[in-house]
Order: structure tokens, then C-alpha cells, then sequence
């Protein structure tokens, strides 16, 4: 059965307007994630107000919601600016953070609400500039929210200017986030960091469903939100940049865990007929998904959460992915297939950053 788009929204929207009107991110100042640099660099990135940051500010603009990056050089002293692109009176949320070593450049992915619509941005910091780019939903209304992101290296094989083969590497940068529209669903984008240039100019989304090939009218009748909406992406150790996604897919009710990984010899793609000159360009570069199926299990629909309730995944060896997040118990948490929630107490000796240790251990030994 397939479900009303306007449907789709109440709930989420709902929390969405109720939150921006009680303006919940004005007030938060603590970092929502971090990420160290080999240098020893700390980078992280939270949610604050205009005036937290900025000495000085207007008292219109000091109450703006805004990120904010705070970087902290090993033994030295931090220093804090606004993420570009974050100056506006829009609600901001479910920030992430990766950090490139090859260009130095830091990366945040966050959710945008405007209106009706809540939109996927990425920023860059690259040599003390920004740049930002809003990721392209599927046509319709749409709702994004939870985006990861994570860097991995790949090394490939292309022709130099006389046309011989020559073995290079890039950075690839993985975004998965949820978007809820006519056919709900999992999204992943690549962005591709070649010779030490980037363009956000050229992102394509993918809908994971699809690369996976198990597309169709989506259902998500009698599910919690909080049972499909988090997508989670994760190197695939031992491959050459590759990535694994756990993403739920609406269209046979299952958890799905995929390999997605690009090609490494681009001396061999032709692309095929029927593609624009900007789809030919990016097929002849290797910028085209190659997806491999996993594993799949049934969906945690015992994740009855609220609906801002951060959720990680960690993903085992075997490919089962395990669901965690903080609750009044401790770390909760939820083994893919399993339908038993169990719970670490948290203590002053045993913290979170702890307990999600234990579990991430407890997973990679499947």
C-alpha cells in the first residue's frame, strides 16, 4: 500500500515547526561531533547562536541559529567561527564533521529547515574559505534529515596527457541521509576529490533502494519514525575506498547493508549510449556507484524513539548492523534481527564514550 505524500509529513513536520518554534538550537553550545587530524588538530562542529560566536554581533543578528567550528591545534589554543553558509534565521540540525588530510579541508553535513522543506547542505573550509552546496531531493515534497558522512581514499588507474597509464588516488567523501517524499527512502551521494581539486557543483544522489535494486512503492504504515530514518555509513575494511551502508528499505520492510565502491580502472569505462555530456563525464571518471548487496535483515521497529534521539550504527564484520543510542537506562542498543533491546547503566567510571566502545567491540566480532 502505498501512502499519501501529505501523510508523510504530519508527524515529522509536526516536530520539526514545534522545535523551530521553541527555538530548541538557539541555546546549544557544546560540540555535537568531532573529528582529530593526524597533526593532532581537533575540529568540531556544534550548534549555536550568532552572538555565542561572534563578539560584538547586532542584537538582530546575535540570536541568528547558526554551526559553529571550533578548532583546536594539538597544545594550542582553540579558536571558533561560523560555518559558512549558516548565517540565517533557518533552523539547523543533525550536524556531521569529516576532515580531509589530502587537501586539508574540513567538510560539514547538516540538515536546513525553510518552510515545509527540510534540505541536505555540505560546506567546505578550504585554505580559510567556504563554500556550500545544497544537496537535490527527489522531485516533490520532501522532508532530509540524519545525514553521515566519511571520508575514505581510493587509488586508481587513469592516462596521462600522452595517454599512458598512470596510477593516481582521490578522496571520496560518502553522504547517506533519509529523505521522506512520495517514495521514502535512503539517499547516498559521492563527492570526489581529484588531483587536489573539488567542485560541489557536480554532486549526483543516488537512491539507495535503486542501487541496491529493490525499488518500488514504498509502506511505512505502523512503523516508528525512528525504525527507518537512520542511515548509517562505515569503511569497508580492506577495499580500496570502498564504503558499507545500512539504510531500511520501505520497499520490502528490510534492513539492507550494501557495498558501494567505484571503479579503479578508468582506462576501461565506455560509457554507454543514452547519457547527457555531463553523465558521460562523470561515468568516464569512475563517479558511478558500484553496489554489491550485503546482508539484510528485518527492521528495528522496536526503535520507538523521539523523534531528534541521535542514533548510532556500527556494523559487524558478518554485516549486522547494531543500533545504539543514549537513553534513561544508559546505552540502549539493538542488534540487527534482534527484536530485544538491552541496556549498558551508565557510571561515572563507565561514561558513554564507553559504553559505545563496548558495543562497537562487542559487534566487530561477529
Amino acid at each position: 500500500m502505498r501512502r499519501l505524500p501529505s501523510r508523510r509529513f504530519a508527524s515529522a513536520l509536526a516536530g520539526l515547526l514545534a522545535i523551530a518554534g521553541v527555538g530548541l538550537f538557539a541555546g546549544r553550545a557544546d560540540a555535537a561531533t568531532a573529528v582529530l587530524s593526524k597533526d593532532g588538530t581537533l575540529y568540531e562542529v556544534f550548534e549555536a547562536s550568532y552572538g555565542q560566536i561572534i563578539t560584538g554581533a547586532s542584537a538582530t543578528d546575535a540570536v541568528l541559529p547558526v554551526l559553529g567550528l571550533r578548532t583546536t591545534p594539538s597544545g594550542g589554543t582553540p579558536a571558533v567561527e561560523v560555518v559558512g553558509g549558516t548565517v540565517n534565521d533557518l533552523v539547523k540540525l543533525g550536524e556531521s564533521l569529516e576532515f580531509d588530510e589530502t587537501t586539508q579541508s574540513v567538510f560539514v553535513v547538516y540538515t536546513r529547515l525553510q518552510g515545509f522543506f527540510l534540505d541536505v547542505h555540505v560546506a567546505m573550509r578550504r585554505s580559510g574559505a567556504w563554500s556550500e552546496v545544497r544537496l537535490d531531493p527527489n522531485p516533490g515534497l520532501y522532508v532530509s534529515m540524519n545525514p553521515q558522512l566519511l571520508v575514505t581514499r581510493q587509488t586508481y588507474t587513469d592516462a596521462d596527457a600522452t595517454g599512458q597509464p598512470l596510477t593516481a588516488s582521490r578522496t571520496i567523501l560518502s553522504i547517506v541521509w533519509w529523505e521522506e517524499s512520495d517514495t521514502s527512502q535512503a539517499r547516498y551521494a559521492p563527492i570526489f576529490i581529484e588531483d587536489g581539486s573539488l567542485s560541489l557543483d557536480d554532486v549526483t544522489a543516488w537512491n539507495l533502494n535503486d542501487l541496491n535494486g529493490a525499488a518500488g512503492p514504498t509502506d511505512d504504515s505502523g512503523l516508528p519514525v525512528s525504525s527507518y530514518a537512520h542511515p548509517a555509513v562505515q569503511r569497508d575494511a580492506g577495499t580500496n575506498g570502498g564504503v558499507l551502508v545500512s539504510f531500511a528499505n520501505l520497499a520490502t520492510r528490510t534492513q539492507q547493508v550494501v557495498h558501494i565502491a567505484f571503479p579503479d580502472n578508468l582506462l576501461n569505462l565506455v560509457p554507454p549510449d543514452g547519457l547527457t555530456p555531463t553523465q558521460r563525464a562523470s561515468y568516464a571518471r569512475g563517479h558511478t556507484p558500484i553496489t554489491r548487496a550485503f546482508s539484510e535483515t528485518r527492521l528495528p521497529i522496536e526503535m520507538d524513539l523521539a523523534f531528534l534521539t541521535p542514533v548510532g550504527t556500527v556494523i559487524s564484520p558478518a554485516g549486522i548492523p547494531t543500533f545504539y543510542w543514549s537513553s534513561d537506562a544508559g546505552l540502549s542498543y539493538l542488534q540487527g534481527g534482534s527484536s530485544t533491546i538491552l541496556a549498558l547503566p551508565f557510571r561515572p567510571d563507565f561514561p558513554v564514550d564507553r559504553a559505545i566502545a563496548v558495543v562497537r567491540a562487542m559487534s566487530e566480532k561477529e
